[in-house]
């Protein structure tokens, strides 16, 4: 099965929903930690976080991240090492963690309900799964793509015109 660094966008019940899947060279306990750790966070996640390590547990989003602040969220499926979904204000993001035979594969879905945010969300995302993918390399000089050149192509991927796109949050 041929692996995408790309987003896809998909319609579910009514609500948008983009998908990475992302081929690691680490093990999924690895992996897991760089998703779950707030310390490993703070180098790819745009709003690193702690949470309760159950299924109805808090997530609190912490300070310093880099989009505005973020209400509280709430787990909704927590099996470690493979599974961890938690609101992230009104969208849902759901992170899957697979072993292969080179380490894993990483499947992340974004679901929510404005269409026109799909192309900055899909290149906020890619961004920060290229820096998750240097973190783990232990890959210090990497730079992640260009944000705005993403948001750019998936526009025009997803048909979404600049004037209508939603811009990106203010933080």
């Amino acid at each position: 099965m041929p692996v995408s660094a790309d987003a896809i966008l998909q319609d579910r019940d009514g609500r948008s929903v983009l998908r990475f899947e992302r081929a690691l060279r680490q093990p999924p306990e690895r992996v897991w930690s760089a998703l779950v750790e707030p310390s490993e966070q703070r180098s790819w996640h745009p709003t690193p976080f702690e949470f309760e390590p159950a299924v109805g547990g808090a997530v609190t989003y912490l300070a310093g991240g880099d989009v505005p602040e973020m209400p509280s969220g709430e787990v909704t499926e927590y099996e470690p090492p493979r599974v961890l979904a938690h609101t992230w204000d009104d969208d849902l993001l759901r992170w899957e963690v697979s072993p292969t035979e080179e380490g894993s594969l990483l499947v992340l879905t974004h679901t929510f309900d404005d269409p026109l945010k799909a192309a900055r969300d899909a290149a906020g995302w890619h961004v920060c799964l290229d820096s998750l993918a240097a973190l783990l390399a232990g890959d210090r000089e990497r730079s992640p793509g260009d944000w705005r050149e993403l948001n750019a192509e998936y526009q025009r991927r997803f048909g979404i015109s600049p004037e209508q796109a939603t811009p990106p949050p203010q933080g």
